[in-house]
């Protein structure tokens, strides 16, 4: 406990509140938190093949999102398991930018969420 005194802020800092705590059955359940969660967008270009397939497959695990990036995504990614679901390595939003990086009616019809990026260097919906 020292130890995380004097290293970590949280160590550091002491709470104090005049307020009730809050009941932990009124609280969302840590399941439902997760859902909203999302990646970055990093493409191939920007990480391993490897690191892109593993996000993906974390958020998929938890029921958050991965975002593709600009790079596109494998096309084998996007082939659904023999029972019907999604492969657990494919991301759930799709980035487009200016069409380019393998960007098809296949990719774009396999995303949950599609976010096009306007101009060169701007965070998707900015430009």
């Amino acid at each position: 406990d020292e130890l995380n005194k004097g290293c970590n802020l949280r160590g550091m800092i002491a709470f104090k509140s005049d307020r009730e705590p809050v009941d932990v059955e009124s609280v969302e359940p840590a399941s439902n938190i997760v859902k909203r969660f999302c990646t970055g967008a990093m493409s191939y270009g920007s990480i391993s093949l490897e690191a892109h397939s593993t996000l993906a497959r974390a958020m998929n695990r938890i029921g958050g999102k991965s975002n593709t990036g600009e790079g596109g995504e494998n096309v084998k990614r996007l082939v659904p398991q023999a029972d019907g679901s999604n492969n657990p390595e494919r991301s759930a939003i799709k980035q487009v930018a200016s069409g380019r990086f393998g960007v098809t009616a296949y990719y774009l019809s396999n995303s949950d969420e599609i976010q096009i990026k306007m101009a060169q260097g701007a965070k998707p919906g900015e430009g």
